[in-house]
């Protein structure tokens, strides 16, 4: 099974867990609620994926490692994108979703939503609240040129709310923000061995 950053994993509950610090009580009592945790960028033993358990609050956040084979359910950001879940909410964040999903067609783009926005589609909690932004991830593709990248920024910059956008290339992420004015400049890279700065014609 392949696994990426920001997937959300469905488990049985927490006794597959694996944690190298006592579990917080508030870790226990969200996964009781929603057995779901999100795969972190980070390395793993083998048989076993890096996650994280997203408790009530912005701050509550507990690393942890899950057995692959453990895995009840895989739900991708870009599986939430093709279903389309936000229509069913009436909130403005959700409803900004349909113009950046149409955006993000216009240009042939493979993205979805990620984060507190992510979260709640996927299960059904609760967890965006009037201060959340969107957060979401774009696939890279040899197509995906800086020059698109401002025009989608620009674009999702009109929108009544903050959206954050990570870029997925083969060594790691990069904020759409930065790729989109790079120029020939290094990019600081979020990868499986932390934050490497290196140019974009390496990735490519």
């Amino acid at each position: 099974m392949e696994l990426n950053p920001h997937d959300l994993l469905r488990i049985k509950g927490i006794g597959d867990v694996i944690t190298h610090a006592p579990m917080p009580h508030w870790a226990e009592s969200s996964l009781a609620i929603s057995p779901y945790v999100v795969v972190r960028r980070s390395r793993a033993p083998n048989g076993q994926v890096a996650v994280g358990v997203r408790g009530f609050e912005r701050k509550e956040r507990f690393a942890a490692f899950f057995p692959i084979e453990s895995v009840m359910n895989r739900i991708s950001p870009e599986q939430l994108a093709q279903e389309k879940g936000w229509r069913q909410h009436s909130s403005r964040i959700f409803q900004c979703l349909e113009p950046v999903s149409d955006l993000m067609e216009q240009y042939s783009v493979l993205w979805g939503p990620t984060g507190s926005v992510g979260f709640e589609l996927a299960t059904g909690r609760e967890t965006v609240t009037s201060k959340s932004d969107i957060d979401m991830v774009i696939r890279f593709s040899e197509v995906f040129t800086p020059g698109a990248a401002r025009e989608i920024v620009n674009t999702l910059m009109k929108l009544p709310v903050r959206i954050d956008v990570q870029l997925e290339m083969k060594e790691g992420a990069v904020s759409l923000l930065e790729y989109a004015s790079c120029e020939g400049k290094a990019l600081l890279f979020r990868t499986v061995d932390g934050p490497l700065l290196r140019h974009v014609h390496e990735q490519t």
